[in-house]
């Protein structure tokens, strides 16, 4: 009886440069060249998780060249939501000092540049029926996957292996002073590139594969 090899997928962090991470797969796909297990940071984990979730690399280009896209990925919300998520506006200052009777001044700056409503949004329609399938266990995914986070608090990296697929993949790119970071069980997350921008070290301790093939825009850019 012939022996199968597995492939594993590694996809760093990268910012816009992640997107490159379809062509990637694209590639493999042409040269039947499987991929059995998937781990990603950030970008990474957007790419990964996609297709991870069964959606093909044609299907993403589609989706990244929408204009929706773009519009979500600045904060905007579309217009047939923006009734849901009406709120009165911030203006734009970034320090805001009050002054109390005797003096006191406190300071207030924001957490992020761009509002992660509609990001959130958008993930939690992507992926809360896939997760919901797959028992939300990301092993019982279209292919298993991994994608990493970090904790601040602790200075560690934090391993998405089961849970809610769309804050798994939100945690892992919320890229600081960009995106609000999110509470996941009690930890607040930030962007996975901070303490491990490829994550080759999951994929071996998670899934042990024949064969590691990666794609890493560490040495290019910070992580993003």
């Amino acid at each position: 009886m012939g022996y199968s090899q597995k492939v594993g997928l590694v996809l760093s962090g990268g910012g816009a440069l992640g997107l490159a991470h379809v062509g990637v797969i694209k590639a493999l796909e042409e040269n039947n060249i499987p991929i059995d297990y998937i781990t990603g940071t950030s970008a990474g984990a957007m790419i990964g998780s996609m297709y991870s979730a069964g959606i093909s690399p044609q299907q993403m280009e589609y989706l990244f060249f929408d204009d929706k896209f773009e519009l979500i990925s600045n904060g905007g919300i579309e217009t047939q939501y923006k009734y849901f998520f009406r709120k009165t506006e911030s203006d734009a200052s970034l320090v805001n000092l009050r002054f109390s009777n005797d003096f006191n001044v406190s300071k207030s700056l924001p957490t992020s540049l761009t509002n992660p409503i509609s990001l959130d949004f958008e993930y939690m329609k992507q992926y809360s029926n896939i997760s919901a399938q797959a028992d939300y266990n990301f092993d019982s995914l279209f292919v298993p996957f991994r994608c990493v986070a970090s904790d601040i608090n602790t200075k560690s990296q934090v391993v998405f292996g089961t849970g809610h697929l769309n804050q798994a993949v939100r945690a892992s790119m919320t890229y600081p002073g960009y995106i609000r970071p999110i509470m996941v069980e009690g930890k607040l997350l930030f962007d996975g590139g901070l303490y491990n921008n490829f994550p080759s070290d999951i994929m071996y301790d998670e899934f042990m594969p024949d064969i590691i093939i990666g794609v890493n825009f560490t040495r290019y850019c910070g992580a993003s």
